[in-house]
């Protein structure tokens, strides 16, 4: 499945991405262990045949957790460097160079989608969401996650010129607006530094991030992380 749109020429892929250097961050690690976390209280990654698509893989964080399955893993990303650098890591992984708003694939073919930190770049979130719906069996499942527009941390960055793209409210009309249906959403990130930051505090504050329920906070936590399932197709409305 891996598509000749990434050059399969003998360049130099040692360095690691950006992506790879932020997850080795103390607050990389942190949201990696949440987020790894969230995944494996929400799916059942260990079942055969399994098939999974993992949009905005980058170098493959999240690509490479069914590892220990028989599951057929399609690792989607535009960054061309970076799909080359997770096929260095598992050539199982199918790697496809393309947009999370257009995806060349069939309808109805996988059993899990993942579109973790990714939302925070597309501005069509009703097409983004709409390509996950049309690539997931029905009753499959999506786990997503998204910064927060309307968290106190946004506005405090908005301060400084920057923001999250997408609000909680916004996240949920487009939801409400597909085949998708909720089944699980935690708050994250309350922690006040930045995505790469190495700061000795980050351990800390992200257990009394827990230990406060701020996590369950989710429609004003910087970061939200939601488990969905798409509806069956002959599910009628109630």
């Amino acid at each position: 499945m891996e598509t000749t749109s990434v050059s399969s020429s003998s360049s130099d892929f040692s360095s690691e991405t950006h992506w790879e250097m932020a997850a080795k961050t103390k607050m990389g690690k942190y949201l990696t262990r949440l987020e790894t976390d969230f995944i494996s209280r929400s799916l059942d990654l260990s079942q055969e045949n399994l098939s999974v698509m993992d949009v905005g893989a980058e170098a493959g964080r999240f690509s490479l957790l069914p590892q220990n399955s028989k599951a057929r893993v399609v690792s989607i990303d535009i960054n061309a460097y970076a799909l080359r650098r997770l096929k260095q890591k598992s050539r199982h992984v199918n790697i496809i160079l393309a947009d999370a708003r257009n995806l060349p694939l069939k309808d109805g073919i996988f059993d899990v989608v993942f579109m973790i930190e990714v939302l925070d770049y597309i501005p069509e979130l009703d097409q983004a969401l709409g390509e996950c719906m049309r690539t997931l069996k029905p009753e499959a499942s999506a786990v997503l996650s998204f910064g927060n527009k309307s968290s106190i941390k946004a506005h405090l960055k908005a301060i400084q010129g920057k923001s999250y793209r997408h609000s909680y409210g916004e996240m949920m009309r487009c939801i409400s607006k597909t085949e998708f249906t909720i089944k699980r959403k935690l708050g994250y990130s309350w922690v006040p530094f930045g995505r790469t930051s190495q700061s000795s505090l980050v351990p800390i504050l992200s257990a009394l991030e827990k230990i406060f329920g701020l996590r369950r906070i989710v429609r004003y936590s910087p970061w939200v992380i939601m488990h969905i399932t798409r509806h069956s197709r002959t599910m009628k409305p109630v």
